[in-house]
């Protein structure tokens, strides 16, 4: 049986855990030792799938992640929920890009990322990120279960809504959108974990910036905002910290008593 932590949490990346350089700072560091030390579990919260994330979570020590803003969950290295994408959805979705966007798309599940192609908004994008290109796949879908897409552009992705109303369609960057099922979400993957591992009454924490924590912050019993966050989410914060450079994180664990 799982031991139960005495709390969970959840760090989204960009612009939160990461510093504005994609670096966490030493104090972060600590505090995630000092959580672990207080069994208190630290998890990331994030768009990221857990291969982009693996070397971040080997020198973290973090073994659990909610990735792919909800779409996999693995907890201390157990894969306890997957959302998976309709490959006839898939289908339809790469051809209208193809065909009527001449827009990219990268394939994504809990062990593998593959792109359609190799072109100028593949390469912006996984530039941004500091991240190698994924090898180019378009069948991939076809052969295994994919969890998340990525439409790789920097704008175009309004005609996409109107005609794929069964998925969810969320801007992450300015070089891409998370596609996925509609209803999954980092708020949806956290209630998978919690109904899955008996956790109900583990109380938790949520750190984001972004509005792909929305859904993360109306499921946590305690949110709380960076001071970079966009200001529609701090409207849902419980606590706003310091930014992602200035020790934010410390500080909000500190106030509450976490570590």
């Amino acid at each position: 049986m799982t031991k139960k932590p005495d709390a969970i949490v959840f760090f989204d990346l960009d612009g939160t855990l990461f510093d504005s350089n994609i670096e966490v700072l030493p104090s972060s560091y600590a505090a995630i030792e000092r959580l672990k030390q207080n069994n208190i579990i630290p998890m990331l919260a994030t768009g990221r799938t857990p291969m982009e994330a693996a070397k971040l979570m080997k020198e973290t020590g973090i073994n659990s992640i909610i990735a792919m803003n909800g779409q996999a969950v693995i907890y201390e290295k157990e894969v306890v929920f997957t959302n998976n994408i309709d490959k006839n959805v898939i289908t339809r979705l790469y051809e209208f890009s193809r065909e009527k966007m001449n827009i990219p798309l990268s394939f994504y599940n809990y062990n593998k990322m593959r792109v359609s192609e190799i072109n100028q908004a593949t390469e912006q994008f996984y530039r941004s990120l500091k991240l190698e290109i994924p090898p180019v796949d378009d069948q991939i879908y076809l052969k295994e279960q994919i969890q998340m897409l990525l439409l790789l552009c920097e704008q175009g992705e309004s005609p996409y809504r109107e005609a794929f109303p069964e998925l969810t369609f969320i801007r992450n960057t300015h070089y891409c959108v998370d596609v996925f099922n509609h209803g999954g979400s980092k708020g949806n993957g956290i209630n998978e974990l919690l109904k899955t591992k008996g956790f109900d009454n583990v109380p938790t924490y949520a750190f984001g910036d972004g509005m792909n924590d929305l859904e993360m912050f109306l499921t946590v019993d305690h949110p709380i905002a960076m001071a970079n966050a966009v200001d529609d989410l701090k409207d849902k914060a419980e606590y706003i910290t310091d930014n992602n450079d200035n020790d934010g994180i410390v500080k909000a664990l500190q106030k509450f008593g976490l570590i």
